[in-house]
């Protein structure tokens, strides 16, 4: 019978003692097994490690030895799988994920194709005409590869360009009508704007409809064009006729008394500056929702011609009363005429209108529909309408004589937008 092996010698005195020797083989020969299990599996441990879960790492094993290591040089992909199941051009990978990261709205096989004829076709001829890689990232951010294309044909340096680049919107196929309106406006985004979004001024017509994504900016430019969706409603609305805003004066027949939190607070800072001032405002209309906006809507294209009614009434989706930062106001005196029957009274023959006029941008508020900017606004003379926007862009406007489409056209601060 074969003796079992023993791990212990015996000392002089009988008592076992530990051998060594035989351990040291024995530890060996398991961390021999263990580097050769680790060896074989260095790559799977190496993407675990990177984040890569199990069936991204099994998919990346599957496509080589090749692939695996071009894939491991690269920073961790989070659609690695996508790029996988549509292009085998390893060395792209880092380059699809990142373009996605700019356009994620765009489709996988769209991202994969125009990083491919991007890389294949242009690179070099961009490179060639001074652009970096930091510079041709630039141009990516906004641009595909038929963009790219006509960039190379042009031949426009990144210095020619750089400057229209940071303007949301940006397309380089109408560099040249941005060249032309920044002889006039000499302002970067003025020209991109006004190109890409011609409608910002509304002496310009256009089809196209953009919905607001970014609806809750304080600051938002709502308008035909620029779009609310229907289901928005802000969820930060307060009660003017509540006690806490009992310093604000609330026309009696006013239902729909409602604003945004800080637009509430801005206009209890108002009412109460005009009051020490001897001025008495009164709120006369709010929130409107966007199925209130279309009764409205309906009811002036039944009593005017169509041309008369636009002008005087927003479109269902682009009215500010539905940001919940638009407020009609009026004043005591006004109500006072009415009651006692003298016709033809209005809120802007009054000293109280001329008082808004000049002090409302102190607390955030822009008159918002003038006579003289009609054109630009769309919208016929409402002295009665004013705007929150937060009191360093109503100090922007009023400082500059600007409406709310110039203070956009000017700073770039277009809202967020897809486009319907």
């Amino acid at each position: 019978m074969r003796r079992k092996r023993n791990y212990y010698s015996h000392s002089r005195y009988g008592k076992p003692r530990l051998n060594y020797g035989k351990v040291a083989a024995v530890v060996g020969g398991v961390l021999a097994v263990i580097a050769l299990v680790l060896l074989l599996n260095l790559n799977r441990i190496k993407l675990t490690v990177k984040g890569y879960s199990f069936k991204e790492t099994n998919t990346i094993l599957k496509q080589g030895k090749s692939a695996t290591k071009t894939i491991l040089s690269q920073p961790k992909s989070d659609n690695i799988l996508d790029w996988i199941n549509t292009s085998k051009k390893y060395d792209f990978y880092d380059e699809y994920q990142k373009y996605y990261g700019y356009h994620p709205d765009d489709k996988i096989k769209v991202v994969v194709s125009n990083v491919d004829q991007i890389y294949e076709k242009y690179v070099e001829d961009l490179q060639a005409n001074g652009y970096d890689d930091k510079e041709l990232w630039q141009v990516l951010k906004c641009s595909d590869a038929t963009q790219v294309k006509t960039l190379v044909n042009k031949g426009y340096s990144y210095a020619m360009i750089k400057d229209y680049l940071k303007v949301s919107g940006f397309n380089i196929d109408h560099f040249e009508t941005y060249e032309e309106v920044y002889k006039e406006k000499e302002s970067y985004t003025y020209a991109v704007l006004i190109t890409e979004y011609p409608f910002i001024d509304s002496s310009n017509t256009t089809n196209k409809k953009y919905t607001i994504t970014n609806p809750d900016n304080i600051t938002v430019l709502v308008k035909k064009g620029f779009y609310l969706s229907s289901k928005y409603k802000p969820s930060d609305l307060v009660d003017l006729k509540s006690d806490e805003y009992d310093s604000i004066k609330v026309a009696s027949d006013c239902d729909n008394a409602q604003v945004r939190k800080e637009a509430a607070d801005a206009l209890v800072e108002m009412f109460k500056a005009a009051k020490s001032e001897g001025y008495d405002l009164v709120v006369n209309s709010a929130y409107r929702s966007y199925k209130e906006q279309s009764k409205i809507y309906n009811q002036y294209f039944k009593i005017y011609d169509p041309v008369t009614a636009a002008s005087l009434v927003a479109i269902p989706g682009a009215s500010e009363h539905q940001t919940g930062l638009g407020v009609d106001l009026t004043c005591q005196a006004v109500l006072d005429d009415k009651k006692n029957g003298i016709e033809n009274t209005r809120f802007s023959y009054k000293e109280d209108y001329q008082w808004c006029k000049e002090n409302s941008y102190k607390y955030g508020y822009i008159l918002r529909f003038e006579e003289s900017n009609s054109s630009i606004t769309g919208i016929a003379n409402e002295p009665w309408h004013f705007r929150y926007v937060g009191k360093k862009v109503a100090k922007a406007c009023y400082e500059n004589n600007w409406t709310l489409e110039e203070y956009v056209l000017y700073t770039g601060n277009v809202p967020k937008l897809k486009e319907s």
